[in-house]
Parts: C-alpha cells; sequence; structure tokens
C-alpha cells in the first residue's frame, strides 16, 4: 500500500453466525471471491479468522481464492475473541474487520483508502450495510436494522458498524471488543473509543450486503440486541441511559420506548438511502415497533444474568 500514505492495510474475516455450518462456508467462499475482485490494490494482509476447532473442517478451496489470505486458528469461542485475536496477529497500521456473510462491493478497499487519505486521524472507519433487497421486506429491514450508524452521507457517526469496519490497529488494541456480554456489545468499545478522543467515521462508497436468512435471523439479532442493550449497561455504567437501565426490569416499557423513537428518526432520516419509497414509510414505522417489542425477551435475560437462555446462532 505504500502509494496511500505508506500505511499497510490488514482485512480480517470471520464469521459470527452459524459458524461451521455448510451454508457459513459458502459465504465465506463468496465473500472470498468478491475480496480477490476488489478494483484497487489488494490489502497488505488478509486474514480469516477461525476456532481452532474447525482447523480440519475447512473446505479445502477456500485456501486458494485470495492469494495473500491466510488461515489463523485460535482457541476461541466468540466472535468477538476471534477479532481481538486476529488483531493481535495482524501487521497492518489499519485493520479492516468484516464478517464473512457480508459481501463487499467492488469499490470497498479503494473507497475506504480514499477515506484514510483525507482522514487519517479517524479512529475508526464504518462501511454500509444493507440487506439484499430481493423483497420489499428486505428492504425495510435493511433500513431498520442496519442504517443506525448511517449519518446520511460521509462523515462523523456516533457509532461502529459491528459487521464491516477499519479501525486503526494502536485504537483497536487499546480498546478491544468486550468478551462474556453478548453478541452485540461492541458499544462499550465504540464508547471507549469516543472517552478517549476517538473519531468514529461512516463511508457509504464502503458497502457490504449481508446475508439475510429470514424472520428466524432477524428475531436472534433483535433478542441478541435487547439482551447487549441491558448487560453492557449494567457492567459499564458510563455508557449512555446505564442509570436508567440500572434501575431494573421497570425500565424496560421506557428502554424500549426510546429505541422506538430512534428507530422513527433513522427512518424518516435515511429511507431513501436503503431503498424504501415514501409510500412505505408507514410500514417501515410500524415493523420498529415490532421489531423493538421482540427485543423484550433478551432484556429480561440480561437482567435475569442468563446469557445463554434461548437458541441463538451468534457465536
Amino acid at each position: 500500500m505504500s502509494n496511500h500514505n505508506n500505511s499497510r492495510l490488514t482485512v480480517v474475516v470471520t464469521s459470527d453466525y452459524a459458524a461451521g455450518e455448510a451454508k457459513s462456508w459458502n459465504d465465506l467462499r463468496t465473500a472470498l471471491k468478491a475480496w480477490a475482485a476488489q478494483d484497487d490494490l489488494p490489502a497488505d494482509e488478509f486474514i480469516v479468522a477461525e476456532a481452532e476447532s474447525l482447523r480440519g473442517a475447512v473446505p479445502a478451496d477456500l485456501f486458494q481464492i485470495v492469494p495473500n489470505c491466510r488461515f489463523e486458528f485460535f482457541a476461541a469461542d466468540s466472535s468477538y475473541e476471534l477479532k481481538n485475536l486476529a488483531v493481535e496477529a495482524s501487521s497492518g497500521d489499519w485493520v479492516a474487520i468484516v464478517d464473512a456473510d457480508c459481501i463487499p462491493n467492488a469499490g470497498w478497499l479503494q473507497a475506504l483508502r480514499a477515506h484514510i487519505a483525507r482522514h487519517a486521524n479517524a479512529a475508526v472507519i464504518s462501511a454500509k450495510t444493507k440487506y439484499p433487497g430481493r423483497t420489499r421486506l428486505e428492504r425495510l429491514l435493511s433500513l431498520l436494522t442496519r442504517a443506525y450508524i448511517d449519518p446520511g452521507a460521509a462523515g462523523v457517526s456516533g457509532f461502529v458498524s459491528g459487521n464491516a469496519a477499519c479501525y486503526r490497529r494502536e485504537v483497536y488494541r487499546a480498546h478491544p471488543l468486550p468478551l462474556g456480554l453478548g453478541a452485540f456489545a461492541g458499544r462499550i468499545q465504540s464508547e471507549s473509543i469516543l472517552r478517549a478522543g476517538g473519531e468514529l467515521r461512516f463511508e457509504p462508497a464502503m458497502v457490504v450486503v449481508h446475508d439475510f436468512e429470514g424472520w428466524a435471523m432477524e428475531r436472534d439479532i433483535r433478542r441478541n440486541h435487547g439482551f447487549c442493550t441491558v448487560a453492557t449497561r449494567l457492567a459499564d455504567e458510563r455508557l449512555p441511559y446505564a442509570g436508567l437501565i440500572r434501575t431494573g426490569f421497570a425500565a424496560i416499557p421506557l428502554i424500549s420506548l426510546g429505541k422506538l423513537i430512534d428507530a422513527w428518526l433513522v427512518c424518516l432520516r435515511s429511507y431513501r438511502d436503503y431503498d424504501v419509497k415514501l409510500w412505505e414509510l408507514p410500514l417501515a414505522l410500524g415493523l420498529a415497533a415490532l421489531l423493538h417489542f421482540l427485543e423484550i425477551p433478551g432484556m429480561l435475560a440480561a437482567y435475569r444474568g442468563d446469557l445463554n437462555s434461548g437458541v441463538s446462532a451468534y457465536r
């Protein structure tokens, strides 16, 4: 990457959902082919991070798709552990971490490098995530589940994408992902970076298309979101609204109402950017209420301290 600020770039790909299954390997295969076909120079280093328990299960062809790719196997059970260990094993000045079920557009690396060139002091640069958009439901859920991070243009964001973002490696190492708090506990990391003065940025030209597996996946996402909303604030009193959440079960209606209002504001701001039509907005606003209702079982589980209640494909 000598022509791009003389900074080395590592791309880390790992699976956080349904790992080790045939579909997961197919998702990884599709993602690796997309990384191999990027418009810009390849990353200086490419790492697929996987659990040691799956070392012998990786299909042989996956090792050949990206020329400068290596598989790293770690004694880790969760995706957050894998990501933390992969960053430690990387050598890049910048480390892009992208989930295996997210397919980057052809200009992803080009857009990332251009953003780094303009904002070399950024702490994190997050990508835009969309579902495939094959149906109206996918477009609506893309808006409701993935647009919260999107300020509407390239610029500063209040959040870090949990499935596609590039970190300055020194920043990530100082603020690793928290362990033992569920699959969506990254808010602890992003708030820690903000408190340290780091800038969180968003680049809409870096697009990943996230696989969509229907309502079962969405219910799983929402339960985990609900769990982590509560669990992270019980663990870190510095997070926004931690005081409210620490009052106990009675806070759940207010938490849900606040999240619903935020979702409605996101809908009004971003619906065009996620291929939702104006006449579909009422559907999105109504669907938002259902989605946040689906988070309540996860909130209850967090208050009970039961990370493993319910069936989840997340690791």
